[in-house]
């Protein structure tokens, strides 16, 4: 890491001088000619300044820094954010948040600013379960909600296979043998691959053959649900157990007498405010959260193995029944 006295070598000034400069109170001390010279020099050598200065043994803050990939300003996993801030407030911790933005160009200057202020461990949220990309100047960081592109780095997930494949079982076990899949065409994401294959091996699990006609993808935006859920459901031969409300209504199909519906995520904005309420298996994304900021307190994130994957638990209500024969 580069160090303030190879910032002033660099600049040809004293060590004092460079420290003056970078702490902004260089003036009528040094004149600008040098003062500039200094931040050319930090610049091109990436120094970081140290925000939290001597004063601590061991130059640590018992403070987590968070960099949140679209955590901070989307509903889907903000319970993460929460179980951090308060199972951190629990233990007397400090939390640093910043956003690395929706195509995450902030993600530097983000890892530049929890170096500056010495936090004892990053952790990068992402908001859906995929491969991170962790900066390489990191060397404390855990990955919440996702797995590192690099090895040694911890990352905590859902277990998305699990999670489907309790799914198709409840609705199996509900009498259901005609049960189709309405997913997102994300193929690089993991929580996508994860889910269709185990919803796949488990119909063959339970002697049920895969209808790939049953499967259909498409993206997140509301019209493009009721596109791809309109040609699952439009058909004579319809599945008993499947995608989206708003077409089942256009069709005059009840809910769950004649479809059964499971949902994946538990967003409680959708999932208790749907007539009837939804079914769902729930991400559990709070219990990752707490999990993970107990043992980065404890000092135990050089033993965390590289995945450590969270069941997702079933969320029965009143979307599933049994089919009507």
């Amino acid at each position: 890491m580069t160090t303030l006295a190879d910032v002033a070598a660099a600049a040809g000034v004293s060590k004092a001088a460079a420290s003056l400069v970078l702490s902004g109170k260089f003036e009528g001390r040094v004149s600008e000619r040098k003062a500039e010279r200094v931040r050319v020099a930090a610049d091109e050598l990436g120094y970081v300044r140290d925000a939290i200065a001597g004063g601590m043994r061991n130059g640590r803050t018992q403070t987590i820094g968070v960099i949140g990939e679209r955590v901070l300003s989307t509903p889907y996993a903000v319970s993460m954010i929460d179980s951090v801030l308060s199972t951190s407030q629990d233990l007397g911790w400090s939390v640093l948040l910043t956003d690395a933005g929706r195509d995450g160009v902030a993600a530097e200057e983000a890892v530049r600013e929890m170096v500056a202020r010495r936090v004892n461990q990053v952790v990068i949220a992402s908001m859906y379960h995929r491969v991170v990309s962790v900066p390489e100047q990191i060397e404390d960081v855990v990955v919440l909600n996702g797995v590192a592109d690099r090895p040694g780095v911890p990352g905590v997930v859902p277990d998305e296979r699990q999670g489907a494949h309790d799914a198709v079982a409840h609705l199996i076990g509900l009498g259901h043998r005609r049960i189709g899949y309405l997913g997102h065409d994300d193929t690089g994401s993991i929580a996508v691959r994860e889910r269709s294959d185990s919803y796949r091996d488990s119909l063959r699990e339970a002697g049920i053959a895969v209808d790939e006609s049953l499967v259909v993808v498409g993206e997140l935006d509301p019209d493009s649900v009721d596109a791809v859920a309109g040609r699952l459901l439009d058909r004579s031969e319809r599945p008993t157990a499947a995608g989206v409300f708003r077409q089942a209504a256009r069709l005059g199909i009840s809910i769950p007498t004649d479809l059964s519906v499971i949902g994946f995520d538990d967003l409680a904005l959708i999932s208790t405010n749907l007539d009837p309420r939804l079914t769902t298996m729930r991400l559990p994304h709070w219990e990752m959260a707490e999990w993970l900021t107990r043992e980065l307190a404890a000092g135990h994130a050089a033993g965390l193995p590289d995945v450590t994957r969270f069941p997702c638990p079933l969320i029965q209500r009143a979307s599933t029944a049994p089919p009507a024969f």
